[in-house]
């Protein structure tokens, strides 16, 4: 499995290179996007390292697709974030742990809903049968894009991130293209 071009009402996702590094700095550089996950913006060279990494597609032991893109406007190609999808078998099926990041300059638009109703709705084509994602209980925001594209909480929290769950089924309903 690896990152395909995805298109939705006014976005397009494009699957990540390292190219992407010099223009996502300055998408990632405000702090607040850092307050629940931790760390501070990352600097061009991190970035390049870092995306090197994610762009081979799968992690080192060959037992997950990484899957990340870039979500540009499709009006004027700014960059305005990153959608990610780490795709494993569990029991038999695949999951995917998903995570969304929008500049802290372009939330409330709905872009990061927008974004990642199109990832999972590649991944349920993909034969993806459950998405989950790890979010922070104080992430309000991060917590309506969860509930607005079907997750549902859990009972398990990790490192102080409640685990939130969906049926890649699910996400046909969301996105409109």
């Amino acid at each position: 499995m690896s990152a395909s071009a995805i298109r939705t009402r006014r976005l397009d996702l494009e699957p990540l290179t390292p190219g992407h590094a010099r223009e996502m700095t300055t998408v990632l550089s405000g702090p607040s996007l850092y307050r629940f996950t931790g760390g501070e913006p990352p600097t061009e060279a991190a970035l390049s390292l870092r995306y090197t990494a994610q762009s081979a597609g799968h992690s080192p032991k060959r037992d997950q697709a990484w899957l990340n893109w870039i979500v540009r406007h499709q009006e004027t190609g700014a960059a305005l974030g990153f959608v990610q999808a780490t795709v494993s078998v569990q029991s038999g099926e695949l999951v995917a742990d998903v995570a969304w990041v929008i500049a802290v300059v372009q939330q409330g638009n709905g872009y990061a809903v927008e974004a990642a109703a199109g990832m999972l709705c590649w991944l349920g084509e993909c034969g993806t049968a459950r998405c989950q994602a790890h979010i922070h209980p104080g992430n309000v925001a991060s917590c309506s894009v969860a509930r607005k594209l079907d997750f549902a909480p859990t009972s398990l929290v990790h490192d102080g991130e409640v685990l939130w769950q969906r049926t890649a089924r699910q996400s046909s309903a969301i996105i409109k293209r």
